[in-house]
C-alpha cells in the first residue's frame, strides 16, 4: 500500500505555497500595469489560504517601505481578476479563489527595530558613562 508524503504538509499549505510562487511569477507579465508597480515592484510575502479555499488574503511588501502601499495594494486588486485567470491557464487547479491584497508591514517592523538597536550604546560604551 502507498502512503502519501504529503500528509505532514496539508493540501491547503501545499496550494498557499504554489498560489505565492505563481502570483509572484505572474506579476511581470499584467498588462497595463501602472507606474506605481514599475520601479520596485512587489514581493509576495505569503498566501493565506482557509482551510475552506474558498478566498486567498495575498501578503505582499515593498522594497522601498509603506509609503507607497495603498496605491500598490489598488493596482494589484484592481487586477486581481487578471491575476486569477493567468494563474488558472498555469496551474492545474479546480478553482482558483478570489485574491484579497494587503501590505505585510511586518519587514517594515523589522527594519525600524533594526534602526532602533543599532543606535542603542555599546557594552563599552556603556562602561565609559559617568
Amino acid at each position: 500500500m502507498l502512503h502519501s508524503s504529503h500528509r505532514a504538509y496539508p493540501r491547503g499549505a501545499r496550494v498557499a505555497h504554489l498560489l505565492r510562487e505563481e502570483i509572484a511569477a505572474v506579476l511581470p507579465r499584467l498588462h497595463g500595469m501602472s507606474s506605481d508597480l514599475v520601479p520596485l515592484p512587489p514581493s509576495i510575502t505569503m498566501v493565506d489560504l482557509p482551510a475552506d479555499m474558498r478566498s486567498a488574503t495575498v501578503y505582499f511588501s515593498l522594497m522601498d517601505g509603506p509609503g507607497r502601499a495603498g496605491a500598490v495594494r489598488q493596482v494589484l486588486q484592481d487586477h486581481a481578476g487578471e491575476i486569477r485567470q493567468l494563474l488558472g491557464k498555469r496551474l492545474a487547479l479546480r478553482r482558483i479563489p478570489p485574491l484579497h491584497f494587503i501590505y505585510d508591514a511586518r519587514f517594515d517592523r523589522g527594519a525600524e527595530m533594526a534602526e532602533l538597536l543599532a543606535h542603542l550604546p555599546s557594552a563599552q560604551e556603556q562602561e565609559d558613562l559617568p
